[in-house]
């Protein structure tokens, strides 16, 4: 027979297990709070920043990025003598802004080369208005002076009557190249919006350093990782190259008229079944790298996937710069050409893509 428990015992026990039953769910609700505080604090934390210091590529911008430009003329059938590179940059009214008619925009340009580990530039101003375009190229003389080298990229953003660097997110622009008399191509340059926080024609240089520095805070960050498409090189029975595909490689990691730490790119490439191709190139400032130079032909493949692994600065000859990963941009050219005279027939450019992820870098003028 099992003896009753006395009232006042088990009251006490009673007492007691309903505090140990309240004590453990306050102790699990108070957990429970601190976790989702924790978690909160991470996904604050992590998410934000990444997902809204990136450029849009398809908006309008205050800086502007043409990949590549070529130096020298070409003789067409139906316009005489023209410039194998010519540009145009139109100005439109920024979102969420006021503009006047005939309102003045002031545009700073560099023409960036790549000279034995210098990125040598000349820079000029250039003028127009809101709703207005201008067109020019490097041999238009007057106020600007041609490139230093035959080849290279071209930035550009807005300034004020100062000269400093202010956020007026307008700019939209497009190159032509013209490398024969019947072969033309075009693109659109790369635009950089100003940080989200400033306001139109604000000063961007919020740090005073002097830089276009694309850290979110002054200019969107841009990426450090290339993906493209690219038709692989045919080599004819004599020899010659009947299709050939670069890559229009450049960093805005760049001191200008500097020496500079070489960019080394890893990239990879595949085929239409996947197989892979590792390679590498290395660069200053800017390069055209054809995929032939590399020993990619069409014995690999016809078409196939281009992707970066890593993009890096690495020290070099005791030169004053910062290591590093870089930021990447470029395009895709492809040139095709007659297979029994060798001439260009055509050619055709488009922008690589990138994997979405910021990188902060600044651009030294």
């Amino acid at each position: 027979m099992i003896s009753p428990i006395p009232k006042m015992e088990a009251r006490k026990k009673l007492s007691q297990l309903l505090y140990i039953r309240f004590e453990w769910r306050f102790n699990m609700r108070s957990n429970m709070k601190w976790l989702f505080v924790c978690c909160l604090l991470t996904i604050v934390v992590a998410t934000p920043l990444a997902a809204t210091a990136l450029d849009d590529s398809q908006q309008p911008g205050s800086v502007l990025v043409f990949p590549v430009f070529e130096r020298g003329v070409v003789t067409t059938a139906d316009q005489g003598v023209l410039p194998i590179t010519s540009f145009e940059i139109s100005v439109a009214c920024p979102k969420g802004s006021i503009c006047t008619d005939g309102q003045d925009v002031d545009i700073r340009a560099h023409w960036v080369c790549s000279n034995g580990g210098v990125c040598a530039e000349r820079d000029f101003i250039l003028d127009t208005t809101v709703n207005g375009t201008i067109l020019f190229n490097h041999g238009s003389g007057g106020t600007i002076p041609p490139p230093g080298c035959r080849e290279g990229y071209l930035i550009v953003w807005v300034a004020d009557e100062a000269n400093r660097a202010i956020k007026f997110d307008g700019l939209i622009g497009d190159a032509v190249l013209r490398e024969a008399s019947g072969a033309a191509t075009a693109y659109n340059a790369i635009p950089i919006q100003a940080a989200a926080a400033l306001a139109t024609n604000a000063p961007t240089d919020v740090n005073h350093n002097g830089a276009l520095d694309f850290n979110g805070a002054e200019y969107q960050t841009i990426t450090g990782k290339i993906y493209g498409s690219v038709r692989y090189d045919v080599i004819n029975a004599a020899g010659f190259d009947q299709v050939q595909t670069s890559l229009v490689l450049l960093t805005l990691d760049t001191l200008s008229n500097r020496p500079n730490y070489p960019v080394f790119v890893d990239v990879n490439f595949y085929n239409e079944s996947e197989a892979l191709n590792s390679n590498s190139t290395a660069f200053f400032c800017w390069e055209e790298q054809s995929l032939s130079a590399l020993g990619l032909d069409s014995s690999f493949g016809i078409k196939g996937l281009v992707e970066s692994t890593r993009a890096v600065k690495v020290p070099i000859f005791g030169i004053s710069d910062k290591a590093g990963p870089v930021t990447l941009l470029g395009l895709v050219l492809t040139r095709e050409f007659d297979p029994v005279t060798s001439g260009l027939l055509r050619h055709y450019a488009y922008e690589l893509k990138n994997d979405g992820t910021p990188r902060v870098t600044a651009f030294v003028p």
